[in-house]
């Protein structure tokens, strides 16, 4: 095993080493002390970092995929008993398709997990070796720049009095009590804080659509948010103080960059979408927008935030609408509206901030409506088409 990490092991070791002497540098003491605590946390900060474009990508992808399940579950369902490799090729090709159209993968939200277990298991082993290069022990004089005085400077570091190399299970020969306690508080710590992220993205941001019990991605997710918890407690004995330092520290990061993501920028569907949507409306609201004016907002940024442009009677009739104002005040849920051909307002029509009256601002939503609908249902013809001719292709 450390043949295969001693890479990754080094260059921990080098960047802990190297954090250690920057902050020894700005006045901390350079020997044992929470300067090495310190140096644990830089590590933290430093991999974070790096991963974040990848963590980004992660919540991409399961905001996808969560948006998704009912156009998976519908595949599903279609090969549902099918057993025979040709269905199942089938299958997955649909599959990746959808995958593919949509630009996320089952497996991209574990990308960062991935890449972080190396250098987790790396730290591990870091510091398991501390203890052996101090005492001369180890395979080698030294670990990069790590040597034994240096180990045995580490070896003195403590996190409330619990030596940083010392763990549940091997607290050493003195202060057994003490570290101990430390790492039951610093277990716990880290099980609930990765339950809390773990039910922040399983509740609060999925939509609704995918939180079907009978969803096999969110019964994954409910036994991934009791079940990994729960792992961690039993397994977290077995780790070194500075590893629970490292792995709360993350938590912790991890707490407050998912709460950002999900404050601004959540699955649609979802909990924090339509609380998101009620701090924008109230904003809004007290910025002096009318309710109608917000509606138009809302309906742009339905559409991806795109510009509706005028729409002229030819453009009107090649989408199958028809040019009848009645139509469109009855549309909007109006009782009464006059309007000339010649464009000039009957007397008493109001005309509000957008320089538009009742009947023209119905007139609009309905013409929008009308477009929206019919760009639908091309798209529906279109999707037939091709679905009958892959159809032919095959049993050809």
């Amino acid at each position: 095993m450390d043949t295969i990490l001693h890479p990754i092991m080094w260059l921990v070791a080098w960047v802990m080493y190297g954090i250690h002497s920057g902050l020894t540098a700005l006045g901390m003491s350079g020997g044992a002390g929470p300067a090495w605590v310190l140096a644990i946390l830089g590590l933290t900060i430093t991999v974070r970092l790096i991963v974040l474009p990848l963590y980004n990508r992660q919540i991409n992808a399961s905001r996808q995929t969560q948006v998704l399940q009912p156009e998976i579950q519908k595949i599903q369902k279609k090969y549902k008993g099918k057993k025979d490799q040709v269905s199942q090729q089938r299958q997955q090709e649909e599959l990746s398709a959808l995958y593919k159209k949509h630009g996320t993968s089952p497996f991209a939200s574990c990308a960062p997990m991935i890449i972080q277990m190396p250098v987790l298991f790396s730290l591990f082993r870091v510091l398991y070796a501390f203890p052996q290069i101090a005492a001369g022990t180890w395979q080698s004089a030294s670990l990069g720049p790590i040597n034994q005085e240096v180990a045995e400077q580490f070896q003195e570091s403590t996190v409330f009095g619990a030596p940083l190399s010392a763990s549940f299970s091997d607290p050493g020969s003195a202060h057994t009590t003490t570290v101990r306690v430390v790492a039951a508080v610093l277990v716990i710590f880290m099980c609930l804080s990765m339950f809390y992220t773990q039910k922040q993205l399983t509740m609060k941001n999925m939509p609704e659509s995918a939180m079907d019990p009978s969803n096999p991605m969110f019964k994954t997710q409910k036994y991934m948010l009791y079940g990994m918890p729960l792992i961690y407690l039993f397994s977290g004995v077995a780790f070194q103080i500075g590893v629970l330092v490292y792995w709360v520290a993350g938590n912790i990061w991890n707490i407050g960059q998912q709460t950002w993501f999900i404050r601004n920028n959540p699955t649609p569907g979802s909990q924090a979408h339509r609380e998101r949507e009620a701090r924008i409306r109230k904003k809004r609201l007290r910025q002096g927008l009318s309710e109608e004016q917000i509606e138009e907002l809302e309906e742009q940024e339905s559409r991806g935030g795109q510009r509706e442009q005028p729409m002229g009677k030819a453009r009107a009739k090649k989408s199958g609408q028809k040019e009848n104002a009645l139509d469109y005040v009855a549309q909007a849920g109006l009782d009464e509206v006059e309007a000339d051909d010649d464009g000039v307002d009957e007397p008493g029509e109001a005309r509000g901030k957008d320089g538009l009256t009742d009947a023209e601002r119905a007139r609009k939503r309905y013409e929008r409506r009308q477009a929206e609908r019919a760009r639908s249902q091309a798209k529906a013809q279109n999707r037939q088409k091709k679905a009958k001719q892959n159809k032919k292709q095959r049993n050809f």
